[in-house]
Parts: C-alpha cells; sequence; structure tokens
C-alpha cells in the first residue's frame, strides 16, 4: 500500500468515525512499531518506535532508543559510544539516542497488518475519544438517541456511551420515543480513579443528564443563536419552572445588537426551535436591566404594569399594581409568571389589580399569587 494510500484512509476512517487524524496515525505507528517488534524478534525491554514519513519507501521509518555506554552488555538497548558518535557527534554517556533500524526485511506486508490491527481498534478508538469528548463537555447540553427504557428512566447514547436520565431530571412535558434525538444538560460525569494519563474505560463512566435544569436552556441559546454564542448577547438570568414556563433576561454587550430580537429571530422562529426541542414550552425572553422597576416590569410580561410601589427595599419587596384585565395574565396559570418573574428579578413581589387597590383591599383577602 502506498503512502498516499494509508492517508487517504485514515481521512475516510476520521470522516466515518468522527476520530481526529493525528489519533488515527498515532495509533497505526504503535501497531507498526509492535508488528515490527514480533517480527524481528525483538525483546519486550527493547524501546521501539515507529514515525510515519510519506517520502520514505517503507512509508515508516523505525528507530530504537538505546542508552550511550562505555561497554555494551545489551545490544536491544544500549549503543557504543563510538557508534553513537557516527549517528549524533557530540553524543555522550549516558545519553539516550534514537538508532534507525532496517526495514527491507520487514517489507510492505507489514503496513497491511499494522492497518488491520488499526481497523480492529476502531471501535476501542471510537469509544475512547467518545468519552475524552464528554469529559471535555461536562456542563453543557448535547444530543442524545433514546434507547430504552428502564423503569422510570429513559436511557440514551451519545456515540457509544450511554447516558442515563432519572426520572427527577424529565420535564412533565417531555415525551421520548425510542430512535428520536432529544438534547440534554451534562449535569454529572462520575468516573472511576484511573492512572494518570489513561483515560477511564467506557463501561465505567457513568453520565447523568437532565430535561429540567434552567441550564438546558442556557445551552440551547447559545446552539441557536450566534448572538448569544459570541458573546455579543449575555444571559443575566433564568428562571423555570419545568413543563410550565420559562423567562430569560439577556442584555447587549453590543450597541448594534437588540439582545431581545436576536434571541427570538425572525418571525420567532430562533425561540421556538427551543421550545419545540422543549415540547412546546413557554419561553419568554426579556430585556435585563440594573433599574429593578424596569426589570420587574419586563419579568412579568406579556402582562402590562401601571405601577410598581417599592414597600420594603431593603427586603427587597414591592407591590406591583396590573390593569383588571391583565390581573390573571400578570399571576399566571396557578401562579406561575408572577413565580418565575420574582426568581428572575430577586423581588418579592405582591401582584394586585387596580380594583383591588380601589377597594383599599387586604392581603388575605386577595387571591394568592404563589404556591401555598
Amino acid at each position: 500500500m502506498h503512502c498516499e494510500e494509508i492517508i487517504e484512509v485514515l481521512k475516510q476512517l476520521e470522516r466515518e468515525r468522527h476520530i481526529p487524524f493525528d489519533e488515527l496515525m498515532a495509533t497505526l505507528e504503535v501497531a507498526f512499531a509492535n508488528a515490527y517488534r514480533r517480527q524481528m524478534h525483538l525483546p519486550h525491554h527493547a524501546r521501539v518506535q515507529a514515525k510515519f514519513n510519506p517520502q520514505y519507501p517503507y512509508c515508516f521509518r523505525v528507530f530504537a532508543e538505546k542508552e550511550v555506554v562505555g561497554l555494551v552488555n545489551d545490544e536491544y538497548s544500549q549503543i557504543s559510544l563510538d557508534d553513537a558518535k557516527r549517528i549524533k557527534p557530540d553524543a555522550e554517556v549516558g545519553q539516550m539516542i534514537e538508532v534507525e533500524m532496517p526495514v527491507e526485511e520487514f517489507g510492505r506486508i507489514a503496513v497491511q497488518n499494522a492497518l488491520q490491527v488499526l481497523i480492529q481498534r476502531l471501535r476501542e478508538l471510537e469509544r475512547e475519544h467518545t468519552v475524552k469528548e464528554l469529559l471535555e463537555r461536562r456542563k453543557e447540553v448535547i444530543p442524545a438517541r433514546v434507547e430504552r427504557f428502564v423503569g422510570s428512566k429513559v436511557l440514551l447514547s451519545y456515540g457509544r456511551l450511554e447516558v442515563v436520565l432519572p426520572e427527577r431530571h424529565q420535564s412533565p412535558r417531555d415525551v421520548y420515543e425510542i430512535g428520536e434525538t432529544i438534547r440534554v444538560y451534562v449535569l454529572e460525569i462520575k468516573t472511576p480513579p484511573t492512572e494518570p494519563g489513561r483515560e477511564p474505560r467506557l463501561r465505567d463512566v457513568k453520565v447523568i443528564a437532565s430535561r429540567t435544569d434552567p441550564k438546558l436552556v442556557e445551552g440551547l441559546l447559545k446552539q441557536e443563536v450566534p448572538e448569544v454564542a459570541s458573546g455579543d448577547v449575555e444571559i443575566r438570568a433564568i428562571a423555570r419552572e419545568p413543563g410550565e414556563r420559562t423567562k430569560v433576561a439577556v442584555t447587549s454587550r453590543n450597541p448594534l445588537v437588540d439582545a431581545v430580537g436576536a434571541c427570538l429571530g425572525s418571525r420567532g422562529m430562533r425561540i421556538q426551535a427551543i421550545s419545540n426541542e422543549l415540547f412546546n414550552e413557554p419561553i419568554d425572553v426579556v430585556k435585563w436591566s440594573r433599574d429593578p422597576e424596569q426589570f420587574i416590569r419586563e419579568a412579568l410580561s406579556p402582562a402590562r404594569v401601571n405601577r410598581i410601589v417599592f414597600t420594603n427595599p431593603e427586603k427587597r419587596e414591592a407591590l406591583v399594581v396590573v390593569p383588571n384585565h391583565q390581573m390573571r395574565q400578570a399571576v399566571g396559570r396557578g401562579g406561575v409568571n408572577v413565580r418565575l418573574a420574582e426568581q428572575l428579578t430577586g423581588w418579592k413581589l405582591d401582584v394586585r389589580s387596580e380594583s383591588e387597590i380601589a377597594r383599599g383591599a387586604t392581603e388575605s383577602g386577595i387571591p394568592s399569587a404563589r404556591r401555598p
């Protein structure tokens, strides 16, 4: 097999298996070195290394690392000072140098054998790469395929890695079908202790995912909204009741970018894509403000607010007065809208209608806007 053919095979594997070319080449070099060691009957303590070289007739050059000594006792790991100086004129006793080994006897058939070893290791390589990639993506949103159900748990797959979605991290809106791909937030990755420099084995890695964490929405926004991914739009706060509603407060770091408009997208297509991923969970995107009054008004949207009275600024308590016909919308079903507004702003909000204020209603006579 010619060197160009080897490169093309590795590039094809890189495209199909999503394993970096350099990683494939490194594995092939190790396979070639091991094959050379076996065929040339070298002992295990001989330090042999293969390096790919497309300009070389056999595509690979093989080197043995040897110690420069005054008297050679082991030809496989030692080299005399005189011989070492022929390779490296300034060589000194005690140094380690690379001695090129002959590969003519080894032959081109060894390249074929090494490629076969690589192909046999592909599944293991793919698994190792998946684990490495996932370990780098802690606390991120990933696509995962629904594989099966075990009790109340949903088992997903990410590449060849199993991902567990516990019941407590499933949204009430979610409906899972085997074979479909959903996006989940990587909540936790449990790996057993391993030797330094070694990746944990696939079967020993336990991945816990979530569909309820507010950071799932943050991750989806980064994936769907380029301005969020680039940092032009910053997410300042997220409040979520999974399956009910989510509120996101955003601000722009770029005066030319409308933060809310960027998140919504043309005709609301961007935020709708995120809502669809969450099985049509409503998502409100509001403008963050340093001004508490303005931020509270934004947070209670889509309801309109007439006025806000800060009844106890130290305890961050405020009275919010809304038009009579806006009361239901301000409070939300089961009080969800006002609860999320409180989470988003950090203020305790007492929402009342104009008619309640006019009647001088007491707090005990006002329907609660929060869960009991």
